[in-house]
């Protein structure tokens, strides 16, 4: 005798089991979305951090190399004006704009051992180089010769970036001073340390002790 085939429990998953089966799956789905957002915003967060040591650690050699290596040496002007060998200090607002249109600079001094002069006869040995705080930014200014016109190339080099603020003062003997003019043509007017502190947006701090003219 034939038996009917039996359907008991034959039609596959109910509604409720397929609503419960997207569930978890939505649930896994954006359980891994999150953690490779966050995985990548990590990522993101060290190599910025990665970037800013590294910056730090520039700006940090390069004030060092230039400082250790400041000699007394006068330089002129665009206008032929005799600069002094050193000068320092957070430039005041002007009731008068400067003749140029770069922003005054808060360090101004010669260096020696300047590297172009290894590779070219006529690159002068020495350098003039300036720092300034502009718009946020610490900047390294350095002239293709000491005493410059308004034709002399310049370049530009912004080593630190998103800076609150800039404090700078200078010793000589006992006493710290916040304004360094040295007077023209004088020998030896430079301070011997310089202290330079850069406030920096949400990363604190950076302080930094320098001494002058110990390797020129």
């Amino acid at each position: 005798m034939t038996h009917p085939l039996n359907h008991h429990q034959d039609a596959g998953f109910s509604l409720i089991e397929t609503m419960v089966a997207m569930l978890i799956f939505a649930f896994v789905s954006a359980s891994g979305v999150a953690l490779l957002i966050s995985f990548n915003s990590g990522e993101r967060a060290m190599a910025a951090a990665d970037d800013f040591i590294a910056d730090v650690q520039t700006a940090k050699s390069l004030l060092r190399a230039d400082l250790e290596h400041a000699v007394p040496r006068t330089t002129r002007d665009i206008h032929g004006g005799m600069l002094p060998v050193f000068s320092g200090g957070m430039p005041t607002a002007r009731l008068v704009p400067v003749a140029d249109d770069m922003a005054e600079p808060f360090l101004r001094f010669v260096r020696g051992g300047h590297l172009a002069a290894l590779v070219s006869e006529s690159a002068p040995a020495v350098q003039r180089v300036e720092y300034v705080f502009e718009g946020g930014k610490l900047i390294r200014r350095s002239f293709a010769r000491p005493d410059t016109t308004p034709d002399t190339p310049v370049t530009q080099q912004v080593l630190l970036a998103g800076l609150d603020k800039v404090r700078v003062r200078f010793r000589s003997g006992d006493i710290w001073v916040v304004d360094w003019r040295g007077k023209a043509g004088e020998r030896g007017s430079m301070p011997s340390l310089i202290e330079l502190e850069c406030d920096i947006a949400g990363r604190g701090t950076l302080r930094l002790l320098l001494p002058v003219g110990v390797g020129a």
